[in-house]
């Protein structure tokens, strides 16, 4: 990731933990945010699923953040942990409802592909979303609210991707393929065949 991705990363995260106490008082899933960074004006939707992505991708590349960037790091972690800490029910609420939601939208594009062949072509793209959910699958499994409906739902999910799964090249995040292990993130190692 380039420095300029890092810092825009940085900008965006930084604004999301600012809202981060209002956003667990209201009741809406997604916030529209705008956010000034050093790319330009960005309209990202924050959600936590969407928030602990960034906090994990700059923790990935801390030793590429500068000294400065690094210490605002720090203080993100620190926001996000104390948002935890103090708002531990709607924290709780809002990743299983994230969940959910992302469990929906992995189904949906699971249905496509099994009768769309384009579906299947736009793997790359679309992954992002079993991304997401591993790392949502985390946050709850440490807030201890990973519910067995859940849990079995992403299990069928996965079952049924690696029932026309085909294994090949890394299709995860560019440049970042040391990042993930093919036995833990399996789903970044190939692309699905298909049900024809």
């Amino acid at each position: 990731m380039n420095d300029q991705q890092l810092a825009t990363d940085l900008a965006i995260a930084g604004a999301m933990t600012y809202e981060l106490d209002d956003y667990l008082l209201d009741d809406r899933l997604y916030r529209q945010m705008v956010v000034e960074t050093p790319s330009g004006t960005k309209q990202p939707k924050m959600t936590l699923g969407a928030l602990l992505e960034l906090v994990d991708n700059l923790s990935w590349y801390r030793t590429d953040l500068s000294a400065e960037q690094r210490k605002g790091l720090v203080s993100i972690e620190n926001r996000v942990g104390a948002a935890r800490r103090t708002y531990r029910d709607q924290w709780a609420e809002k990743l299983t409802r994230e969940m959910k939601a992302l469990l929906s939208s992995w189904q949906w594009y699971l249905d496509d592909v099994g009768r769309n062949p384009k579906a299947r072509e736009d793997y790359a793209s679309e992954v992002h979303i079993r991304n997401r959910i591993d790392i949502l699958k985390s946050a709850l499994a440490r807030a201890d609210k990973m519910t067995s409906g859940e849990g079995q739902q992403l299990d069928q999910l996965d079952s049924r991707l690696q029932g026309m799964w085909q294994s090949g090249d890394y299709v995860g995040p560019s440049g970042e393929e040391k990042r993930y292990s093919s036995e833990r993130a399996w789903w970044l190692f190939g692309s699905p065949a298909g049900q024809d």
